[in-house]
C-alpha cells in the first residue's frame, strides 16, 4: 500500500493516523485522559540527545517538537495514574507517495506508558526524555529491554529506583491499529540498579514475575525498597 502522493492529501492521512489514535483510541482505553499535552517542545529533551555522543541524526526534525505526553488521572476501573506518549507512532517514517505495510508499525510502532499510584511530574520528563532518545538516537524498545539513567528516576537521592524495564500492560489491551500501521503499548517498569542486572541474568519475564509476586505488576512505585532477589 501507498501513502497518498499529493502533498494535501498526505498531510489530511497523517492527521487522521493522529486524530484516530488520541481522540477515540485513547478516549477508549484511557477514559480519564485530560486534554493537555506537554510537548517535546516545551522540553530541551530534543537538543540534549542531539548534543550527545548517541546522536544518529544531524538536525531536529520541526514535527518531533509536537510529539508529547498525555495524563489519565485514576478511575474505579484502574486505581493508577497513566502516563503515555503521542507521536511516536504517527506515520512521520512515511512521505507522500512512499509504500507501507498497514499491518507493519506505525512510525515507530508503539508509544511508551507509565504508571504511577500517585501523580507526578516525573513521568512526563522521562518520557519526554526516552521519546527524544528514541528520535535522535535511533534506538527503539521493545519488550524486555532496558534503559539506565543518571541518578534517579525521579531526580531525589533518596529514590532507588535508575531504570526501565520495558513490558506489555497486564490492563489494558497490548495495542491497536491505525490507518498507517500498528501500534503497541509499551510500559516503562522503573526498577533499580541491581533489579536491571537480575534482568539480565536471569531474563525480564523472571523479574516481571518477581514484581508481580511483590504485588506491583508493571506499576512503577517511586518509593518502594529494592525487590529482594
Amino acid at each position: 500500500m501507498n501513502a497518498p502522493e499529493n502533498e494535501a492529501e498526505w498531510a489530511a492521512w497523517y492527521q487522521q493516523a493522529w486524530d484516530v489514535r488520541d481522540d477515540q483510541l485513547y478516549r477508549e482505553l484511557f477514559p480519564t485522559m485530560t486534554g493537555e499535552i506537554v510537548t517535546l517542545g516545551d522540553t530541551d529533551a530534543l537538543e540534549a540527545w542531539l548534543s550527545s555522543d548517541l546522536a544518529q541524526v544531524s538536525e531536529i526534525d520541526p514535527a518531533w517538537k509536537s510529539f508529547g505526553v498525555r495524563v489519565a488521572p485514576p478511575d474505579e476501573n484502574r486505581p493508577v495514574w497513566t502516563y503515555v506518549t503521542s507521536g511516536l507512532s504517527n506515520p512521520f517514517t512515511v512521505g507522500p507517495g512512499d509504500a507501507f505495510d498497514p499491518e507493519g508499525p506505525s512510525g515507530i510502532g508503539y508509544e511508551l506508558v507509565i504508571h504511577t499510584p500517585e501523580e507526578a511530574r516525573w513521568p512526563i520528563l522521562r518520557l519526554l526524555d526516552m521519546m527524544a532518545y528514541n528520535l535522535v538516537c535511533l534506538k527503539a524498545f521493545a519488550t524486555g529491554s532496558r534503559f539506565s539513567v543518571e541518578g534517579t528516576l525521579d531526580g531525589r537521592p533518596e529514590t532507588k529506583l535508575s531504570g526501565f524495564l520495558f513490558a506489555e500492560d497486564d490492563e489494558i489491551a497490548w495495542g491497536f491499529g491505525l490507518p498507517s500501521g500498528v501500534v503497541q503499548l509499551l510500559v516503562a517498569v522503573g526498577v533499580t540498579r541491581n533489579e536491571l542486572a537480575f534482568s539480565r541474568s536471569n531474563g525480564a519475564p523472571r523479574l516481571l514475575e518477581k514484581l508481580a509476586e511483590a504485588g506491583l505488576g508493571v506499576r512503577t512505585v517511586i518509593d518502594r525498597e529494592e525487590l529482594k532477589l
